[in-house]
């Protein structure tokens, strides 16, 4: 009768491991696999609003300096200043009288405005007209005229910021580019983390229900030997103890995979009352992308060589400053146009009269007790320090592409060990249960045939998602698609 209870048991103790380790995934209500989940970290996710919300602004930043070299066209008005005071007026022969002044002005003007990159100046050409109301003793209006203003201003000549800035700003947005596709990478990164996450505890929680279902039916049948007197108590207490232990292994892996799979849920932006089926990736394919290959890809692709390039050229810009601001201070502004002063509006577009200006500003230091010569070696040694600093950045880069790439390379060997373990497990979990019913075998040699088998499969599923993490890692420090065989892009 024992023979027979232990076969009733053996075979209901397998059915319940088989349902055990498929029921999960049946039972569910939506099926998500790792592309899914990926899709969904790439649209949805905090990850990718940050990736938008970033490269907008560098889009935007980009698109006001293209606008700082259009033409500007611009309206200036002063409707109306009002003013009463006592004004010292000089007289011919230098003496001076004190008159009381009452004023009104009104002003309106027109000006086209255009920056110059070439020099770092800029053009203006504009009109205005302004009048003059006096509400003394003698009340009087008159107009001045401006139909035509040309001028051109010039800060400094031996500091150009205008030319620095288009050197740099179309760095910053190609950067920023870049960028995006390497925030989209690391949300799809991300969502392979949570995804796998979130299939590893679920497996876990099987595992755990299958050592709790081997713990029952092993103390249920020692009980019945017990009962026979074929069983000592310790080993029955024992047993009941180990029932225990695995029921506690039990809630904290359900209590982990709930919370695993709540945060995969939040971040990818599922409902939290959704029942998933969490779909097990495939088994790779074999790819062995070479060093040089890989390292060539993520030069191309990557933000941190413009970042690089754009360090070393912010360097070059400040010793330029140093030396432009620090010296010679040259600047300039020239004015030719017409004007024309009457007491009525028509009056003062007649007869109109040349205007012209110009005017140049020297500021030349004589003894600044090495200040000029202080910051220029300030910024050279600033741009040094950079040079040293960036080529450790690229020893680091190119460090981090061969580790990660020897990493991905083992890892598939990793797979298809674990899978192999798995398929052995297996048959060799079949043999045991043929050989026990024969009788041939003890219940010990069953129960550690089965928990081999359970364990196999966590291996498998283990070694798989670090495969997986491992190439969506690589993938994201070269931005290249090692499947497809092509650079990675994504439009904004």
């Amino acid at each position: 009768m024992a023979n027979k209870l232990t076969a009733n048991n053996l075979i209901a103790n397998s059915l319940f491991i088989i349902v055990l380790l498929i029921g999960h995934y049946a039972t569910a209500q939506r099926p998500l696999g790792l592309p899914e989940a990926i899709e969904l970290a790439q649209r949805q996710s905090p990850y990718y609003y940050r990736a938008k919300n970033t490269y907008e602004r560098s889009y935007w930043q980009y698109q006001n300096f293209q606008a700082g070299f259009k033409p500007q066209i611009r309206l200036s008005a002063t409707i109306p200043t009002f003013f009463r005071a006592i004004n010292p007026i000089t007289q011919p022969d230098g003496s001076i009288l004190f008159r009381r002044v009452t004023q009104a002005n009104n002003s309106v003007g027109v000006n086209l405005v255009q920056n110059v990159g070439l020099t770092g100046g800029r053009f203006l050409l504009g009109t205005s007209l302004q009048r003059t109301d006096n509400f003394g003793g003698n009340e009087s209006s008159y107009f001045l005229s401006t139909p035509v203003s040309f001028s051109y201003q010039q800060e400094s000549l031996l500091y150009n910021e205008l030319r620095w800035r288009r050197r740099l700003e179309p760095l910053y947005f190609e950067t920023a580019q870049k960028g995006y596709a390497e925030e989209l990478e690391e949300a799809a990164l991300q969502g392979v983390t949570l995804f796998l996450n979130s299939l590893v505890a679920q497996v876990t929680v099987d595992i755990a229900t299958t050592n709790l279902a081997n713990a029952d039916s092993l103390y249920a049948l020692t009980k019945e030997r017990f009962a026979l007197g074929t069983v000592a108590q310790s080993d029955l207490l024992q047993l009941e103890l180990n029932v225990l232990k695995a029921r506690n292994q039990q809630n904290t892996a359900r209590l982990n995979a709930e919370a695993t799979l709540r945060s995969m849920k939040r971040i990818l932006g599922v409902e939290i009352n959704e029942t998933l089926q969490l779909l097990p990736p495939p088994l790779p394919q074999r790819l062995l992308p070479g060093y040089e290959t890989v390292l060539a890809e993520a030069r191309a692709n990557r933000q941190s060589m413009l970042e690089f390039t754009t360090r070393r050229l912010m360097a070059d810009q400040e010793i330029a400053e140093a030396k432009g601001k620090n010296g010679l201070q040259f600047g300039m502004v020239a004015n030719v146009g017409t004007q024309q002063t009457a007491p009525n509006l028509g009056g003062a577009y007649r007869n109109l009269q040349n205007q012209q200006y110009i005017g140049v500003s020297l500021d030349l230091p004589i003894q600044d007790w090495g200040l000029r010569k202080s910051q220029i070696r300030l910024a050279e040694a600033n741009r040094e320090l950079v040079e040293v600093n960036v080529k450790q950045d690229e020893l680091t880069f190119e460090q981090d592409i061969y580790l990660q790439l020897i990493r991905f390379q083992q890892q598939y060997d990793q797979v298809v060990l674990t899978q192999k373990a798995d398929t052995v497990a297996q048959r060799r979990l079949e043999i045991t249960k043929e050989r026990y019913l024969v009788g041939k075998l003890t219940i010990t040699d069953l129960n550690l045939a089965l928990e081999e088998n359970v364990r196999a499969k966590e291996g498998y599923i283990q070694s798989l998602s670090t495969y997986w993490l491992a190439y969506y890692t690589l993938r994201r420090l070269t931005l290249y698609d090692f499947e497809k065989k092509q650079s990675i892009r994504y439009l904004p």
